[in-house]
């Protein structure tokens, strides 16, 4: 007993206090940074395991209140650092996106949507897997025919979202 509450009781309080802070680290957590040396993403996981193992313990085992303090704070960390070294970290390091780069986006085929003047601009569509992307796009360098809609080009180089394009001629040896 702590303070007149049975450590069972303690355990459950801890628990639901966990599980509240874990809600609001879900919904808010992006809002903060938290580049300290104590990572609530990991501190609060440690108490509630803590807390299960130990509301486990004492209800199921004939340990004593330390030894169940003890080998759930083990049993713990044992499985916060796997849950940090096999769930967050890859995470972390994870794209949020599947845009595609424009440097990626040199060197491949498009479709004109919007006929390409000699001097000025039309709309060229790329497609992916990812889905399809429509870029303003004008000459790489003077052309004599004009392309088409529903023609080929060849995406040479991106600068400030602009394609430059030359027509695309496959050559078969």
């Amino acid at each position: 007993m702590i303070a007149g509450y049975p450590l069972d009781t303690i355990y459950l309080y801890v628990l639901i206090g966990c599980t509240a802070i874990s809600i609001l680290l879900f919904v808010f957590g992006d809002i903060f940074d938290f580049d300290g040396p104590i990572d609530p993403m990991l501190i609060v996981p440690w108490l509630a395991f803590t807390s299960l193992f130990g509301i486990v313990g004492e209800n199921f085992f004939e340990l004593n209140s330390v030894m169940v303090l003890l080998i759930g704070a083990v049993i713990s960390t044992v499985v916060v650092f796997l849950m940090n070294f096999y769930i967050l970290i890859p995470l972390r390091s994870s794209e949020a996106s599947i845009a595609v780069s424009e440097k990626d986006l040199e060197g491949r085929k498009a479709t004109v949507i919007t006929p390409i003047p000699f001097k000025g601009m039309g709309e060229i569509k790329i497609s992916s897997v990812t889905g399809i992307i429509t870029r303003p796009a004008s000459y790489y360098e003077p052309q004599e025919i004009e392309v088409k809609a529903g023609s080929e080009v060849l995406i040479i180089e991106i600068k400030e979202r602009v394609c430059y394009v030359v027509p695309y001629k496959e050559n078969f040896i």
